[in-house]
């Protein structure tokens, strides 16, 4: 059986091996008598059920009495529940790492070991999140990672030094987490309803948790890819339309925007300092803009805890008994193994119209009757614009698009982002997407 690693992210709880997610569950709890109701199925009740409905557990992991009648006695008793039932979907038995939220303290560590020690699988070691997803990140010499969670956004200052990647500082940022984020949305949704329909969504708890559920997909899947957020609910034989303005998005949302600013200048003042933001929390509209204003910005790759674990296993699970590991090698170390990974992972080619194109210094331009010239153009009427360029800077690949905002994976980013094996990148308003490839000239 190979080694799986459980990232405990309230936002969604994952189980993943080098294969990628086996499953994921969002932390949410709903106690209906007897039974629980856990994950996605939790979530898609929790605005009719308010009062049944649980969802810190994972941000508040301890042992106070909840007050309810049943088996569940506390957040420590859903947690379990939920880990059980993750291990059942994941069909783990075996050997687990844990990348755990750096706000974790060791009582709440020592009680999720307990938890665990009851559970079907073993726990061989534990990363904080943050610097399992910094891990693989060239360039700074200070990494601030920004990680979304559903009650706050987690800010940890990395470092580099002695050929170590180490956490240096952590700094939770309450209240501006996804669920929070989602409430500034779904005031600004239930009033464009009834701006302009006339119909209150949230006067009826069915209609609430569509309105919810239909925003927590937006955000979750492609947010920043509309201009506008068009939204559709039925009540009984009538579907009402309302839209949001992308404007009217950012501007609810500025206000949380400068309340995570104020704490992410300060841990970015040390020369040097770039900032690493999580997947999720770039999928949130303006989020990416709003972080790119303090320093230069990368976005991690969803998959980067995982690999990071993986490819740290032994270090992480090694040794006696189970430790928190807060330092890895560095791999960007000029004295150490960066450059051969790095190569290996780097794209040879841009895969364009089915057209392998070496990677050299591409502009990337639209021009409907362009011609000639190494660059990709895009179909697009009017006038030459230059989107951006693809540049091999000796073993690694970066694409720079300036101030255009474009999609790597999916997730809205803009300015200087590197590139790897597999990476997509696609521009709003255009249909052609760039998929970066390896061709082996040897065969």
């Amino acid at each position: 059986m190979s080694l799986k690693v459980i990232e405990l992210n309230d936002v969604s709880l994952q189980a993943s091996d080098a294969g990628g997610i086996i499953a994921a569950s969002p932390g949410f709890a709903l106690l209906e008598d007897k039974e629980v109701v856990l994950g996605a199925a939790a979530e898609q009740q929790h605005r009719i059920y308010p009062t049944s409905s649980y969802d810190k557990f994972w941000h508040e992991l301890n042992m106070e009495p909840l007050h309810v009648r049943g088996r569940i006695r506390h957040h420590a008793d859903l947690a379990y529940s939920q880990l059980l039932e993750l291990a059942r979907e994941a069909a783990i038995e075996d050997d687990v790492l844990f990348a755990v939220p750096g706000h974790y303290n060791s009582q709440q560590l020592g009680l999720l070991l307990g938890l665990a020690g009851q559970s079907p699988f073993r726990v061989t070691g534990m990363i904080d999140s943050a610097l399992a997803a910094a891990a693989g990140a060239a360039g700074e010499e200070t990494i601030v990672h920004a990680g979304l969670h559903l009650h706050q956004i987690l800010l940890t200052r990395l470092v580099r030094k002695d050929g170590e990647l180490s956490v240096d500082n952590i700094v939770p940022v309450p209240q501006i987490g996804r669920q929070q984020l989602l409430d500034v949305l779904m005031r600004l949704a239930n009033d464009a309803f009834i701006r302009q329909c006339r119909f209150n969504p949230q006067h009826e708890a069915g209609s609430e948790q569509e309105l919810y559920s239909m925003l927590a997909a937006w955000i979750g899947d492609k947010s920043g890819e509309q201009g506008n957020l068009v939204m559709e609910l039925k009540a009984g034989a009538i579907t009402h339309t309302a839209k949001l303005p992308r404007d009217q998005l950012l501007s609810g949302l500025k206000r949380s925007y400068e309340k995570l600013l104020r704490s992410l200048r300060p841990l970015t003042e040390l020369p040097g300092a770039g900032i690493l933001v999580d997947h999720r929390l770039a999928l949130l509209p303006g989020a990416v803009s709003a972080l790119g204003e303090v320093g230069p910005l990368r976005v991690a790759r969803p998959e980067a805890v995982t690999l990071a674990c993986l490819r740290h296993c032994e270090l992480i699970g090694g040794g006696d008994g189970v430790h928190r590991i807060r330092a890895l090698p560095d791999l960007d170390s000029r004295g150490g193994d960066t450059r051969p990974r790095a190569a290996a992972d780097a794209p040879t080619h841009v895969l364009f119209r089915n057209r392998a194109v070496p990677v050299g210094d591409l502009p990337l331009v639209t021009n409907l009757n362009g011609s000639g010239g190494d660059a990709l153009k895009f179909d697009l009427p009017g006038p030459s614009t230059t989107l951006g360029r693809i540049r091999r800077i000796q073993s690694e690949v970066l694409l720079d698009c300036g101030e255009i905002e474009f999609r790597l994976n999916d997730v809205p980013v803009k300015g200087k982002q590197p590139l790897k094996l597999g990476d997509r990148i696609r521009f709003p308003e255009l249909a052609d997407e760039l998929l970066m490839i390896e061709v082996n000239d040897g065969g």
